[in-house]
């Protein structure tokens, strides 16, 4: 618990964090507000892609999770920080805590915004919206996949250790690389990252198609928990200098 709490305290008092989040549910809130409120319900598409529409967001996140252990290696803080415990994979299991807590809480923060503005509007401008429990399924995908995504960058951070570098492998895994498993032959693409991403938040392209939510969620928290794994075991083996 004590690793744990140093670990949330560090990435709370520094104002990237607060940035990147505040920034992304402000463009979230924008979106749902101006977007669905001005444009022609047409165009604006059902009510599913709306709830998920968070690309920002995840990137953000995304992003928060690298910058979660790089930044120790960036700043030479990283002795210091492993000094506090005689092995070093229960500060990478503290990070990997604060983080998930993070990604759930920026969740949480993500449904109040985007269903307290958009749902009403759809309402108020005659569109019928889904059952409440198609409604809450989505939001809950959504919600786990902001947490696995930054347990995700964590992976990839630990891994990678250089910040640039790491951020652009983990961009890479999901926007560059999403068009890939189109050419692969047959369901082997349903496992890639941004494919599992989109199954769990229950698009009707995933669903009908790909995976199923629970089976998306398996499959990217899989993919976070092996990235986490392989670099625990990399800096529990490697100097902290090189």
């Amino acid at each position: 618990m004590r690793l744990l709490r140093s670990e949330s305290i560090k990435l709370l008092s520094v104002r990237t964090t607060w940035l990147m989040l505040g920034i992304g549910l402000l463009v979230e809130a924008l979106f749902a507000g101006l977007y669905v409120g001005l444009v022609s319900l047409d165009d604006v598409g059902p009510v599913r892609e709306v709830q998920t529409s968070v690309g920002l967001l995840m990137v953000m996140l995304l992003v928060l999770g690298v910058l979660s252990i790089t930044t120790e290696f960036r700043h030479g803080t990283a002795s210091t920080t492993f000094l506090a415990s005689p092995k070093r994979y229960p500060v990478l299991v503290a990070k990997l805590g604060a983080m998930l807590a993070i990604g759930l809480l920026t969740g949480l923060a993500f449904v109040a915004v985007n269903g307290g503005l958009a749902l009403p509007l759809f309402s108020s401008r005659g569109e019928s919206l889904p059952p409440a429990g198609e409604i809450v399924r989505v939001y809950a995908g959504v919600v786990a996949s902001f947490a696995l995504l930054c347990a995700f960058g964590l992976g990839v951070g630990a891994i990678v250790r250089n910040q640039v570098g790491a951020i652009i492998a983990a961009i890479a895994f999901f926007f560059v690389l999403s068009p890939l498993p189109e050419l692969l032959p047959g369901d082997i693409g349903d496992y890639f990252p941004a494919q599992a991403i989109g199954s769990l938040h229950g698009l009707p392209d995933a669903t009908e198609e790909g995976l199923g939510q629970v089976a998306g969620g398996v499959v990217l928290a899989a993919w976070s928990l092996a990235l986490w794994l392989i670099g625990t075991v990399l800096i529990g083996h490697r100097d902290l200098n090189e």
